[in-house]
């Protein structure tokens, strides 16, 4: 799923008292690019410590978020993105997905879904979209978790025609069926999602679980 977008810095944080105070800030945020998350952590700290604007300070907690997330801090995640979404009104699905995410990580799925579900009010893919994957998938994932698993066969049904070569969601939706029994669909999908195989190829745990059903798809390096 795609990252929050960065926006220009300068325009951003134009509330700081000095371009110089803006270092801190910056090395945050590509220091989350780089996936060195506890250095991102201090910086976006010291970064937050500057008197930014609304905006900017939800950009800001909005990245922090991601790294505690990435560090297995989950409910800091969620406090920074709460706090990021009240201080700004979120423009697209994004910050409400990401705050799902989180909550589904400490099994809070009620709180998982009402996030998800208010990213419903917005058009994912331009006007008069509406609801994208990635609304779809993360609500399916939530159930899933919950063990909601036809409900969740609903949700990845009826977000795969909006992105049909999306090899994650077909194989999501081959758990959701194995999980309730039903082997067939449950190979069909596997067998879609091993046909639409990442250039880069899956994580190890999904190039198993689709071995088991016969395919063998290429392992990612990283």
């Amino acid at each position: 799923m795609k990252r929050l977008l960065i926006l220009p810095l300068l325009t951003l944080l134009l509330s700081c008292s000095a371009k110089a105070d803006l270092a801190d800030c910056k090395a945050g945020i590509e220091a989350n690019g780089k996936k060195e998350y506890l250095l991102a952590i201090e910086s976006l700290t010291k970064c937050l410590n500057l008197p930014l604007k609304n905006e900017a300070q939800a950009y800001i907690l909005a990245e922090r978020a991601g790294a505690y997330f990435n560090t297995k801090q989950y409910n800091l995640a969620i406090d920074d993105q709460k706090q990021a979404i009240v201080l700004e009104k979120p423009k697209d699905v994004w910050p409400l997905l990401m705050l799902g995410a989180y909550y589904r990580e400490v099994k809070e799925f009620d709180k998982s879904l009402e996030a998800i579900n208010a990213a419903f009010n917005y058009d994912e893919d331009g006007p008069g979209t509406g609801a994208g994957m990635a609304v779809y998938y993360h609500k399916a994932r939530t159930l899933y978790e919950a063990g909601r698993y036809n409900e969740a066969i609903e949700s990845y049904t009826l977000g795969i025609p909006k992105q049909p070569d999306y090899g994650y969601a077909l194989y999501e939706r081959g758990r959701s069926y194995e999980a309730v029994g039903n082997k067939d669909m449950a190979k069909r999908d596997m067998f879609r999602a091993f046909e639409l195989t990442p250039q880069e190829g899956y994580e190890p745990e999904i190039a198993a679980k689709l071995k088991e059903y016969g395919f063998n798809a290429k392992i990612r390096s990283d």
